[in-house]
C-alpha cells in the first residue's frame, strides 16, 4: 500500500514538472519583451535628439497572432528598422512575413536588409516584389539619407554576405572582405556627420569599428538561443559556441553596435532564458 501511495505520489509529481516546464517554453518563445536603450553621441545632428527606433530581427515567418502590432503603436517609432531574416528558408511562408510588414509599415517608415536565410532561400525576389509593394525600403548595399527639420542622418545598408554563398559554405566562408569592401564603397558616398548602419551580421563588429560606423543594429545571433545566467549566450550561427555577441550594447571607439535577440526560431525550435524582443533605441544630442 505505502509503494503504491508513493508511486502515485512521484507520478502526480512528474506529471506536473512536466506540465511546468512546458509552460516555461511556451512562455520564454512566445511572450516578447520591449527593450530599450538610449544612444547618446555629440554628432547626433540637433533634428534628431530624442528620435526613436524600432529594430526588428530574425521574425523566422513566425506568426504572432498581430500581438505585436499593438506593442509597436505603443512604442510610437520615428523609424521601423529589419535588420534580416523576414523569413526562414527551411519552412518559408512569405505570407506570414508580409502580413507582419503590413502591420508595421501602418505605423511607422519602415527600413529593411536581408538576412542569410532570404539569401539562401530561393524566394528573395518574390519577397523583396512584396515588400516594395508595402512601400518597405530595402536598403541591401545602399546609402540612403534620413531627414529631420533640415538634419541629416546616413542610413547604410548591408545585403547579407550569403548573396554570394551557397548551403554549403555560408556557415565556414570568411566574410570579411565582402563586408569590408561593400561598407568601405558605400561610405565614400556618406554626406552625413553621423551614420546608422543595418547588417545582419554581428561578428563583424571589428569592420564596423575600423570603418568608424557610428551606430550599427545587427541580429543573426538569436541572443545565443540558450542563455547560461552569468555566463551568456551558448552558441550563434557563424559564432560557435559561448559566442561574443548575442544580445545588448557593445562599444569600441566611436561605434556603438545593437544586437537584437529577434523574435523567431530557426533550427533549433526553442529558446531558454531569452525572450524574443522588439529593441527600441532612443537618440540623443549630447
Amino acid at each position: 500500500m505505502k509503494f503504491k501511495s508513493r508511486r502515485i505520489k512521484l507520478t502526480f509529481t512528474l506529471f506536473f514538472s512536466i506540465i511546468i516546464v512546458i509552460i516555461f517554453f511556451i512562455w520564454q518563445n512566445n511572450d516578447v519583451v520591449i527593450t530599450k536603450y538610449s544612444h547618446i553621441n555629440s554628432k547626433l545632428p540637433e533634428g534628431f535628439d530624442e528620435y526613436k527606433v524600432l529594430q526588428i530581427s530574425d521574425l523566422h515567418n513566425k506568426n504572432y497572432h498581430n500581438r505585436l502590432s499593438t506593442k509597436v503603436k505603443e512604442i510610437n517609432p520615428d523609424i521601423i528598422v529589419i535588420t534580416g531574416d523576414l523569413i526562414d528558408r527551411r519552412n518559408t511562408r512569405i505570407e506570414i512575413a508580409l502580413e507582419f510588414v503590413h502591420q508595421m509599415v501602418e505605423v511607422a517608415p519602415t527600413y529593411y536588409v536581408s538576412g542569410n536565410h532570404e539569401q539562401l532561400s530561393g524566394e528573395y525576389n518574390k519577397l523583396k516584389e512584396q515588400l516594395e509593394k508595402l512601400d518597405v525600403k530595402i536598403i541591401d548595399n545602399s546609402y540612403i539619407i534620413l531627414n529631420q527639420g533640415g538634419n541629416k542622418v546616413g542610413l547604410i545598408g548591408i545585403a547579407d554576405p550569403a548573396i554570394q554563398q551557397s548551403e554549403e559554405n555560408y556557415l565556414w566562408d570568411n566574410n570579411s572582405e565582402y563586408v569590408k569592401n561593400n561598407l568601405k564603397e558605400l561610405l565614400e558616398n556618406v554626406d552625413a556627420n553621423f551614420n546608422i548602419l543595418l547588417s545582419h551580421r554581428p561578428e563583424q563588429f571589428s569592420i564596423y569599428k575600423d570603418m568608424n560606423v557610428n551606430l550599427v543594429f545587427s541580429g543573426h545571433a538569436h541572443g545565443g538561443q540558450i542563455r547560461i545566467p552569468f555566463i551568456g549566450g551558448l552558441v550563434a550561427p557563424n559564432q560557435g559556441f559561448f559566442p561574443k555577441y548575442t544580445d545588448g550594447i557593445y562599444n569600441d571607439g566611436v561605434t556603438t553596435m545593437v544586437v537584437s535577440r529577434g523574435l523567431g526560431n530557426s533550427i533549433f525550435p526553442l529558446r531558454v532564458f531569452n525572450r524574443p524582443e522588439l529593441v527600441v533605441v532612443t537618440l540623443k544630442k549630447q
